[in-house]
């Protein structure tokens, strides 16, 4: 059996999130600026996605399976009907099922594969009625599920219901191929509008899309591919999508430079303020992460009565101490107090930029605190998570009004108490959720999670703050990028007061707020992937995380350890 070419990496360039509309433009422009016909099109999705699975499952090429496609009558079922061809050529036994009653036939490209499957002998049944048999799962060895692809925007009912609902779900022997996306998933929010088969893998054509990222898509799509359609980078430059893959060609672009000329000076100094009885962990962690972000100067804020340990605990950051409560925790008092500290290295000329929340408590003295900060340092570079992310504190309009936007880093909990919300709302439309707190609070948002969204402020939509429970999308123009890697090698407390600490570190270092944040998710994310790779993904923690730090944003810039070289350096927090 002939095995086609691998896939391969995703490409040099930026690789795309678009909605159902962007998708659409794409293809009309390549149909019409380039006069590529459709055909040309559906044949290049359809090899690419059968070099996917080839690498994905290696004994797809190396002996004969039985592979049942499950199409509807439009162009995604014309992907499907393709893919049966080539493996059929493959030497595969293909048999193809389409879902549509005798009034809709394929039309266009998807007729021309359709034919060449009658003329080559590949056996072919129509669903249309209740009465007609469904595909028998148990026989097959692969579903290669076309039925659907990113425009589906209506609740499935019918023939379509029935057949999607009769997959069997996991543990199965069946093995799932998604053309676009898992059937009966919304391409534009990742809503199951009715049965849709569990995927193992899905070749998203050309873009990914943000169905992939949120809500039931995120359970379904299994493992995520990048296929080829043959768009040259011109397709994107008249009007670029506003969704962009946060992989490693993307971050790269974004790393600040390092002058071998450099002192300590030149790097910026980082301040990360907050900690609590009981809580002084998550604010070492945070000063950690700035300075593996490569600041050359951090400091902690804290309330005075924690300085003493954590100088014992810390080598290199230096502590400010705080005026405290008689609880311990800091107030306005203390709000004022960083301000001067803050205003004396403005006026000194250094970079600076202040990460405050990690341990601060939601009392209504810490609360004070983010609210007048946010109020009287309008320019400083500004990152809030954990408890300074609390509507209590009344910071929001500040936020807004601000002339450098700050960065806000919620959790899904933290972004449900920000829109007034449930968990589950949230998740349902992850970027959404974004775009609603981007505009909430006019910050670039990072909403962490399973593939992380960092939107970007300058694009979020305007035009009032959301009511509670409001289920309003984020409108078109904001920008946003979306990361796949970290994976639950992150999923441990003090993994997000780290990513506080590096985005802080990397706007002492200047960068702009969204490439601050989009460059500290990536390398958050690869420092747990690398983790992971060297311990296992089990019982890994945010001090193992930091310590590979360096070596995640320095393989940016081509860096490779020497060989022998330990993968664990330094000590930990």
């Amino acid at each position: 059996m002939t095995v086609p070419t691998r896939p391969g990496p995703l490409p040099r360039r930026p690789v795309y999130v678009t909605d159902p509309e962007e998708a659409r433009a794409l293809d009309r422009w390549a149909m019409d600026a380039l006069g590529l016909p459709g055909i040309v099109l559906m044949e290049n999705a359809a090899r690419s996605a059968v070099a996917h699975a080839l690498e994905f499952w290696p004994d797809l090429g190396e002996r004969t399976l039985r592979v049942d496609v499950l199409g509807g009558p439009g162009q995604n079922g014309g992907d499907g009907w393709a893919i049966a061809r080539i493996l059929r050529g493959l030497g595969h036994e293909t048999a193809c099922w389409m879902i549509a009653d005798a009034r809709h036939a394929p039309q266009g490209d998807a007729l021309i594969n359709f034919r060449a499957l009658e003329a080559l002998g590949i056996p072919l049944a129509r669903i249309s009625s209740d009465g007609d048999p469904l595909p028998d799962w148990e026989a097959c060895d692969v579903l290669v599920d076309a039925v659907f692809g990113t425009g589906l925007a209506r609740g499935l009912d019918g023939q379509a219901a029935r057949a999607l609902a009769s997959v069997p779900r996991r543990p199965r022997r069946l093995r799932v191929l998604a053309v676009d996306l898992p059937s009966g998933v919304s391409g534009a929010d990742g809503r199951a509008l009715g049965p849709a088969p569990e995927a193992d893998l899905t070749v998203s054509l050309a873009t990914f899309k943000p169905g992939h990222f949120a809500g039931d898509g995120l359970g379904l799509s299994g493992e995520l591919r990048l296929g080829d359609i043959g768009l040259p980078p011109e397709a994107f430059a008249a009007r670029p999508p506003r969704g962009i893959l946060l992989d490693r060609w993307e971050a790269r672009d974004l790393v600040p430079a390092r002058p071998p000329w450099g002192h300590k000076g030149t790097f910026g100094h980082a301040v990360v303020a907050g900690g609590s009885p009981g809580r002084s962990g998550a604010l070492a962690l945070a000063a950690t992460g700035a300075l593996r972000a490569g600041a050359g100067l951090v400091t902690l804020a804290c309330p005075a009565s924690l300085a003493p340990s954590l100088d014992q605990r810390l080598a290199a950051p230096m502590t400010l101490a705080l005026p405290e409560t008689s609880g311990g925790l800091l107030d306005g008092a203390g709000a004022g107090a960083l301000a001067d500290f803050l205003r004396g290295l403005a006026r000194g000329g250094r970079l600076a930029a202040l990460g405050l929340g990690p341990g601060l408590g939601r009392a209504p003295g810490p609360l004070a605190l983010v609210r007048e900060l946010s109020l009287s340092l309008p320019g400083l570079p500004l990152v809030l998570d954990a408890d300074a992310l609390d509507p209590a504190s009344g910071a929001f309009p500040a936020l807004r009004a601000r002339a450098l936007p700050a960065v806000v880093t919620p959790h899904p909990g933290e972004a449900a108490r920000m829109l007034g919300v449930t968990v589950r709302e949230v998740e349902g439309d992850r970027l959404a959720a974004a775009g609603r707190i981007a505009e909430l609070t006019g910050a670039v948002t990072v909403l962490k999670g399973r593939h992380t969204i960092v939107m970007d402020a300058a694009g979020a939509a305007r035009g009032g703050v959301p009511a509670a429970g409001e289920a309003r999308p984020c409108r078109a123009e904001a920008r946003y990028r979306v990361n796949l890697g970290g994976g639950p090698a992150l999923a441990a407390g003090g993994s997000g007061d780290l990513l506080t600490g590096l985005a802080a570190g990397f706007l002492a270092r200047g960068m702009a707020p969204f490439a601050a944040a989009s460059l500290a998710v990536y390398v958050h994310a690869e420092a747990g992937d690398l983790a992971a790779a060297a311990m296992g993904p089990q019982g890994i923690s945010p001090q193992e995380i930091q310590q590979y730090i360096p070596l995640a944003l320095s393989a940016l810039s081509g860096f490779r350890p020497s060989p022998g070289a330990p993968l664990l350096a330094g000590a930990g927090v």
